[in-house]
């Protein structure tokens, strides 16, 4: 650190370019975990290219500045604000000066020139040709996929440093575009995920009407197409006492909830599956903190699956509760002592059988002590002596020169 610059104000300025909506995304994102803590050494713009109507969901601390119309469909959405976040990211770096661009979005290939030399950042939280792909059909998807593709490998040719949340994503990196990676894990808040006491449990479970004896699996997240929750749908059809509560919605398309949701009904399960739709934060944790256990259901055969290492995993690991997964192959080398995994229906029902009965076993102190390792505020002091040490020369001739 340089002498006196915790004392500083504002030391470095920062550029932020968030991969989704900043403020209205519906579950709070990696960025604005890491990027609301940051001390105030860190003057941090947010160039959010909006992409919901509505309200905002969050606040910022930070100076947010918009571009784009929002239409309620992403692609449009980032059709008509491509002008205008060139436009205006052009004008914030003259205007501001910045010492840093963290750079998480793909929406052109153009931005190291236009950020004129300074450091960058690319927070490559994700596997955008997929993720950006995925839930259109062909033709569409064919083309989103390799017009990603040849974004991310622009990118990439330029100088940056690269930061991954998952030790398989900094393999992906190496074998794709042969540059090496940092790793800045994704983590958890555990001042809102944590064991709740019985009186809040109590209370949580009346208010999602579950009945006496009932076992509730939770599911907390994105429902879209990527995940693959009928093992758990079958799971209600041979346990009776099984109750699944889903704590989210589609942030895209509706039709993979809805396919779940008649499912349901035609197996005639439907009065034990509790849909929340989004919810805060807070509230998220208490219903996860109120249920007996908690699934997290990706598909093994997918390319994001691949290389996933979900904030979910720390969030229900931090709730205290046995956690269900899928054999994701970062989250069974980190967790496989302590997570029980499934690689088919039937094994969801015995694992699920035999948490019901009493006679599968967790141990929670240990998962609590590990759930902490991740707590999102060593990730932001990672991040922050990141910046840091790639900006101090700048800042230092800065200083000198004043």
């Amino acid at each position: 650190m340089i002498p006196g610059a915790a004392a500083v104000v504002g030391l470095y300025k920062v550029l932020l370019i968030p991969a989704q909506d900043y403020l209205r995304h519906p579950h709070i994102t990696r960025h604005h975990h890491i990027f609301e803590n940051f001390d105030d050494r860190f003057k941090i713009t947010v160039l959010n290219v909006r992409l919901r109507n509505g309200p905002k969901t969050r606040d910022s601390k930070h100076e947010v500045v918009e571009v784009g119309i929002p239409l309620g469909k992403i692609l449009p959405s980032y059709i008509l604000g491509f002008a205008s976040f060139h436009l205006t990211l052009a004008r914030l770096v003259k205007s501001n000066n910045y010492d840093c661009v963290v750079l998480s979005n793909i929406i052109t290939p153009l931005i190291p020139l236009l950020t004129r030399g300074r450091p960058i950042v690319f927070d490559y939280k994700d596997v955008y040709s997929l993720s950006a792909s995925v839930p259109f059909r062909t033709p569409v998807r064919q083309l989103l996929y390799w017009a990603t593709r040849l974004f991310e490998r622009i990118l990439f040719s330029f100088h940056m440093t690269i930061v991954v949340p998952s030790t398989p994503m900094q393999h992906l990196v190496h074998d794709r575009f042969m540059v090496s990676s940092l790793l800045i894990s994704n983590g958890v808040n555990t001042e809102v995920f944590h064991p709740m006491p019985k009186s809040t449990i109590n209370e949580v479970r009346d208010e999602l009407g579950v009945k006496q004896g009932e076992f509730c699996l939770c599911y907390l997240g994105s429902i879209e197409s990527w995940i693959d929750l009928e093992p758990a749908v079958q799971a209600l059809t041979d346990l009776r006492s099984l109750r699944l509560i889903l704590v989210g919605g589609p942030p895209r398309s509706a039709s993979y909830l809805q396919h779940i949701l008649a499912l349901c009904d035609r197996e005639g399960v439907r009065d034990r599956v509790t849909w929340t739709g989004f919810r805060s934060q807070a509230d998220a944790a208490r219903i996860v903190g109120a249920c007996d256990a908690a699934i997290v259901p990706f598909p093994v055969n997918d390319g994001l699956s691949a290389v996933a290492r979900p904030d979910k995993v720390f969030e229900y690991l931090a709730s205290g509760i046995p956690v269900i997964s899928t054999k994701l192959p970062d989250v069974e080398k980190l967790f496989g002592d302590i997570i029980y995994f499934y690689d088919s229906p039937a094994e969801l029902y015995g694992i699920l059988r035999g948490l019901i009965n009493g006679s599968s076993k967790y141990n929670v102190r240990e998962q609590l002590s590990r759930a902490k390792e991740y707590d999102w505020k060593i990730m932001v002091k990672a991040y922050e002596e990141l910046i840091a040490r790639l900006v101090r020369p700048v800042v230092t001739s800065k200083i000198r020169e004043e």
